[in-house]
């Protein structure tokens, strides 16, 4: 519609980036991401995701390779069919997310990893927790009213 001054208006204004990364479900797909570069990074040990100086050793030396990011990436995906529905999924995120990044500044404390293995893992996971909070406390869509007593108005003759 022009206005005026001859100004054209769009009739709706476009979502932002940050608008568009908040939406549930690529919120999903962002954190099933991470999840998955985190089981590439221990499948492919000594490149330049996960670099292992010496082998993983001890009685559960094994559960250091494991590839248990898998778990909440397969919640995340099966999640996308839902997103309403499966809420509560953005805690297990938002747990995941804060654990992640303080088990990255235990083991710089430990001397286990560099400043780079912290730093950029950290900032990630940072943002992820930054984009989930709208998510968990987005108010929750008003249910449609049903139709006592059968089937809808419109389909009655």
């Amino acid at each position: 519609m022009a206005s005026s001054t001859g100004e054209v208006r769009p009739a709706q204004e476009q979502p932002s980036v940050l608008d568009m990364l908040r939406q549930p479900r690529v919120m999903l797909v962002l954190l099933a991401i991470w999840d998955i570069l985190g089981v590439l990074a221990q499948l492919l040990s000594d490149s330049f995701l996960f670099d292992m100086k010496t082998d993983a050793s001890g009685i559960l030396g094994g559960r250091v390779f494991s590839a248990s990011s898998l778990i909440p990436a397969i919640v995340y995906l099966w999640a996308l069919r839902d997103p309403q529905q499966h809420r509560r999924v953005f805690w297990l995120g938002l747990i995941e997310q804060v654990i992640l990044v303080l088990s990255s500044f235990y083991h710089k404390g430990a001397g286990d990893i560099g400043w780079a293995g912290v730093v950029i893992p950290s900032v990630i996971s940072g943002a992820l927790i930054f984009l989930i909070f709208p998510n968990l406390f987005q108010p929750r869509a008003a249910p449609l009213p049903q139709p006592v007593g059968g089937a809808p108005p419109s389909s009655r003759q």
